[in-house]
């Protein structure tokens, strides 16, 4: 299953058809997808299925209880030599969960190392439980008051659905211009909640509640030599991507100029996978040398399709998706088609990006408030204050190093250090597959994501913090692939564990200052074209922001004075939420 919706009224007030219709009509924008639901007198769910996996996410059992399922669970550990396809592999976790909830136990997601949510529902009890995977990266969002809970797996089903009411959270939006999304559970709409990592969320007549089955700072810290662990995470990885593809002879996955898609694929050729690759970078840049000169050396059927656009951001799932329909299936057609494998992940998670010694130092000695203002200025995370009306400001201005100390409050890694690559994490790495599974009714594509899966990333967590830093451990792990890993130059992070291999200083490099320079001009156009539309806009957020102040940033940027890229896309994000919610406005609390 791939979408799923649905809502449950808690106080004995049957369901209205026009609710069930409106809830219906949300779920998906594609017209060829069937939606199919089960209602009774107190609840309503829908469904739509892309059909990306091999069996459907539903079971429903002779006492009427069914649970919904989004992903792959992937529960327990597989035999990574094994070539026998896991039959019933999906329906059977499922069932396994379902089974376990009618007896609210919850060790078998213990158990789970694939990214997933699953919605319960016991008609009997009138009662509805949410979950959440290990590390929350499917999300399942959810609004309740004393007489209803809706909950979907995408935030526009709920932003279309008329009984949800829509209220800017202003400091959840002002995470969004800080960091690209809101902390916590938070989400640019008061009211509407996201399910944490690892989270269960029980709602029945009387109350409900929420719960945590999972805690990745409980993850203890091993002593092996270095080796030893190398060969620990390699196996753990390798055994993630065995239990994903099952015995898949064909495939798909990106694989750009970086490691992450790089040893995604190398794992797949190891295990003898004919893999489909493809390269959307830009000619001339070290993403897409790097990534044409892999894909030759590991023997991928390989095709390389540039971004027509400079300068815009890439919807790498549209991408994909378009060149799969463009290039009808290759010399190799996968024996699933929908899913397709992605390095997302590997960065931060195995390569502790965004992680500084200094940050990991100040943590220890107990300075949060120094990690935090490290962490804000090494990323450049700030807010344009003079956008703002001054009692906007006022509440404003501290709201952001705020959401980061709550956040690590909440942590409690024996290595106080680890927390703040625990923070990472929670926030900013479940977060980046949000627009890919906000549009997959239209992408209609699932990824594979060994990265996140949770028993390597449990690996990661065993390792000593300092060895992984700058992408350190990463780079010594890369000997535990097949030599052809590092025998093509990679596109390293500056400051981290540099490439030992020559790169043709003609290739552009996606971080110098000058290639930077030159993606923020191509933008110039479509960035004073917005500014100009949101000046003009009529239902202009003046309460929020100061339209004079905006326009003297828009003229800068056009004269080339000053860039204000920053400060306009901000003004565009407070006004698209603004708009939304037809002016209606919460305010921080925190403060």
């Amino acid at each position: 299953m791939t979408l799923i919706a649905g809502m449950l009224s808690r106080n004995d007030r049957p369901l209205t058809d026009a609710g069930c219709a409106s809830l219906r009509q949300a779920i998906s924008r594609h017209p060829a997808d069937e939606v199919r639901a089960f209602r009774d007198r107190l609840s309503y769910f829908a469904k739509v299925d892309v059909e990306a996996f091999d069996e459907p996410g539903f079971y429903r059992d002779a006492s009427g209880a069914l649970s919904l399922l989004a992903g792959e669970p992937l529960l327990g550990t597989e035999d990574s030599s094994s070539s026998s396809k896991r039959i019933g592999g999906r329906l059977r976790d499922l069932t396994a969960i379902h089974e376990q909830c009618l007896k609210s136990n919850w060790n078998v997601l213990r158990e789970a190392g694939g990214t997933f949510c699953v919605v319960h529902y016991q008609p009997r009890r009138g009662s509805l439980t949410l979950m959440a995977d290990k590390l929350g990266i499917r999300p399942l969002y959810f609004w309740v008051d004393k007489d209803l809970i809706v909950f979907a797996s995408t935030l526009r089903i709920l932003e279309e659905f008329s009984l949800v009411p829509k209220k800017m959270d202003l400091r959840a939006v002002t995470e969004v211009v800080a960091f690209g999304a809101p902390l916590a559970d938070r989400t640019p709409y008061a009211g509407i909640s996201l399910l944490k990592a690892a989270e269960i969320m029980q709602v029945t007549s009387e109350g409900t509640s929420r719960s945590c089955y999972w805690r990745w700072d409980e993850i203890e810290v091993a002593n092996d030599p270095e080796p030893a662990r190398l060969a620990i995470v390699h196996d753990c990885f390798q055994a993630a991507v065995s239990r994903r593809n099952r015995n898949d002879q064909a495939t798909v996955a990106y694989l750009s100029g970086g490691l992450d898609s790089r040893c995604t694929v190398a794992a797949l050729r190891e295990r003898g996978t004919r893999v489909r690759t493809f390269n959307f970078a830009k000619p001339g840049t070290q993403d897409y040398a790097f990534g044409n000169q892999f894909a030759a050396k590991i023997a991928s059927e390989h095709a390389s399709m540039p971004r027509e656009e400079v300068g815009n951001t890439a919807d790498f799932s549209s991408l994909m998706a378009i060149a799969l329909g463009r290039s009808n299936h290759g010399q190799w057609p996968a024996e699933r088609p929908r899913l397709v494998w992605s390095g997302e992940g590997g960065s931060v998670l195995l390569g502790h990006v965004h992680l500084s010694e200094s940050q990991v130092a100040s943590m220890r000695a107990g300075n949060i408030d120094q990690a935090i203002e490290d962490y804000m200025q090494r990323e450049q995370i700030d807010l344009p204050v003079k956008l703002f009306r001054p009692q906007i400001l006022e509440h404003v201005r501290d709201v952001i190093r705020q959401g980061v100390k709550e956040e690590l409050d909440q942590l409690h890694a024996d290595d106080a250090g680890r927390n703040l690559y625990l923070f990472l994490l929670h926030n900013d790495q479940r977060r980046k597959l949000m627009s890919h599974f906000e549009n997959i009714d239209l992408h209609r594509l699932e990824f594979q994501l060994p990265f996140f899966d949770a028993g390597f990333l449990a690996s990661v967590l065993a390792t000593p913090l300092d060895r992984c830093l700058g992408h350190k451990f990463y780079v010594k792990w890369l000997s535990c692939f097949p030599p052809a890993v590092k025998t093509v130059p990679w596109q390293a992070y500056p400051g981290h564990e540099p490439c030992p291999l020559p790169v043709e200083d003609e290739l552009g490099y996606q971080w110098d200052e000058k290639f930077q320079a030159r993606e923020r001009m191509a933008q110039r156009r479509t960035l004073l074209a917005r500014a100009s539309k949101l000046l003009s806009a009529p239902d202009f957020p003046h309460e929020i922001l100061s339209k004079r102040n905006l326009r003297l940033a828009a003229w800068a940027h056009l004269t080339g004075w000053r860039d204000y890229e920053y400060a306009i896309g901000a003004a565009q994000t407070y006004y698209e939420y603004w708009k939304n919610c037809n002016g209606k406005l919460a305010w921080p609390s925190v403060i």
